[in-house]
């Protein structure tokens, strides 16, 4: 058997296998962690146990394991490397990178962070370094925008990022997708995101008349072809929709839906009235649940650990609310950025205001977008503050 590794090993916190397929991170421990660095289908098994010491029966559990979760296969590669290439990530890790690839949209919601929709695309050079950079330390890559579908390269750069070891999601509004590009999509993307906050009448109350039945057949016919994830909005349009919208996404038979709560930020500080009152919002979060890997926080530090973000021209911020960058991708290495990221907005849990909240651990202070807005970016997210002191 000539071992081939379908995962992609991560010296970040701890030594880890990612399957970008499914998006699971594997823990290994050291001898684990070395032995499988030799599965790059140049060498066979014996070989492997030769260069390692490794215990036969063990080695030979571990193998059968990891093929029947589809991480190793057999199929011999010649020329490959001996052992994969493995850099230690920085401290925290950067995991998850969104790339704004254009400021262009075929809508103007009423809840948008961006603003004013532009025509600002990322220039196709600079779309690429990020890729390949991230690829070298993070786990996922999101292609967002605006509308990413609108990037004039957009084909192109999926079947760049595609050749990387890296998972790959799109972050669509879903109207333009039919069964053919939906199709195509999946020979490039791991899990498309669509945005649908409520339905018919608070979907289409921020997004425009006719949209709710446009996305609906676009993750209708996405699904038969790739991985659906559903992101929805609480706004005061929808939220006595979550019942019938949850029953909805189930039959769909989608497992991912993240929710959030708009941020006075971009066309929201035009429509006020989107924002729903803070205890019926707090409700839905109890009752539905919310998204937290991507802006969560991780053992000593707040929120967005392992998250940054780049726009539309180049410049790479903690993530799309933050105003703020520390450099331009076209000026500066994408792990030199999260440095300067990690030192200035990532604060550790003992520098926030909020030291001595009995659920502090739990919370790692809320979004620091919204502290900021409501005090300064060591202060309290007000939102959360009132979820978890309302539990």
């Amino acid at each position: 058997m000539h071992p081939y590794l379908r995962g992609v090993l991560r010296a970040i916190e701890k030594n880890m296998l990612y399957d970008p397929r499914r998006d699971e991170l594997y823990e290994l421990d050291r001898d684990a962690f070395l032995f499988i660095s030799y599965f790059t289908g140049r060498n066979t098994l014996e070989d492997i146990l030769r260069y390692t010491g490794a215990d036969r029966k063990e080695a030979q559990e571990l193998v059968d394991y990891l093929v029947q979760e589809g991480l190793v296969v057999d199929k011999h590669v010649p020329g490959a490397p001996g052992r994969h290439s493995i850099s230690r990530n920085l401290l925290p890790s950067l995991r998850y990178l969104q790339l704004h690839v254009t400021e262009r949209c075929n809508l103007d919601c009423r809840h948008c962070y961006l603003g004013r929709k532009g025509s600002t695309d990322l220039p196709f050079s600079l779309a690429k370094k990020a890729v390949a950079e991230f690829s070298e330390m993070g786990l996922k890559l999101m292609i967002t925008g605006g509308e990413p579908l609108l990037y004039p390269r957009f084909w192109e750069l999926l079947e760049y990022a595609k050749a990387h070891s890296i998972r790959v999601e799109v972050l669509s509004n879903g109207m333009y997708i039919t069964a053919e590009l939906a199709a195509r999509l999946s020979r490039f993307v791991d899990c498309v995101q669509i945005s649908l906050d409520g339905l018919q009448e608070g979907h289409d109350s921020i997004r425009g008349r006719g949209s709710f039945r446009k996305v609906v057949r676009g993750i209708k016919n996405l699904l038969p072809h790739v991985d659906v994830s559903i992101a929805t909005m609480i706004h005061s349009a929808n939220i006595d929709e979550f019942p019938h919208l949850e029953a909805m996404i189930k039959e769909l038979g989608i497992r991912e839906w993240n929710l959030d709560v708009p941020s006075p930020k971009g066309n929201m500080l035009r429509n006020r009235d989107l924002e729903a009152d803070t205890e019926d919002v707090a409700e839905i979060y109890k009752s539905y649940g919310f998204g937290g890997e991507i802006h969560g926080g991780h053992e000593d530090y707040s929120c967005g650990a392992h998250l940054c973000s780049i726009t539309a021209q180049g410049d790479v911020t903690k993530c799309g609310f933050f105003a703020t960058g520390v450099g331009n991708i076209g000026e500066i290495s994408l792990s030199g950025a999260w440095q300067r990221i990690t030192r200035r907005y990532l604060p550790k849990l003992e520098e926030l205001d909020c030291v001595g909240c009995a659920f502090l651990k739990e919370c790692r202070g809320g979004c620091r977008f919204r502290a900021e807005e409501a005090q300064d970016f060591h202060g309290k997210d007000p939102f959360m503050c009132f979820l978890y002191s309302s539990s």
